[in-house]
């Protein structure tokens, strides 16, 4: 008894279709939550600063936030951007 060689995709493995698909999807997901999570920063952001010139304009603190809230989302949109 002969083997059947005629059948050529492994019903195990995922087209290349499948794979692709898959994969723009992830980076639709990305560009998304980048987006919203910039709006969030400049909205917030924006509120903060607004507040800490009524309040105290002698001294920035504000700066400390924008400063540690970029760097966080820039590590975490690396990390995301390596993942998908």
């Amino acid at each position: 008894m002969e083997a059947d060689t005629t059948q050529t995709e492994n019903p195990q493995y995922p087209s290349w279709e499948a794979i692709e698909q898959v994969r723009r999807q992830r980076a639709r997901y990305f560009w998304n939550w980048l987006i919203w999570a910039l709006v969030y920063y400049v909205a917030v952001n924006l509120f903060l600063i607004a507040v800490n010139w009524f309040t105290s304009p002698h001294h920035w603190w504000v700066l400390w936030v924008i400063g540690g809230w970029g760097i966080s989302l820039l590590i975490t949109a690396i990390e995301k951007s390596m993942k998908y």
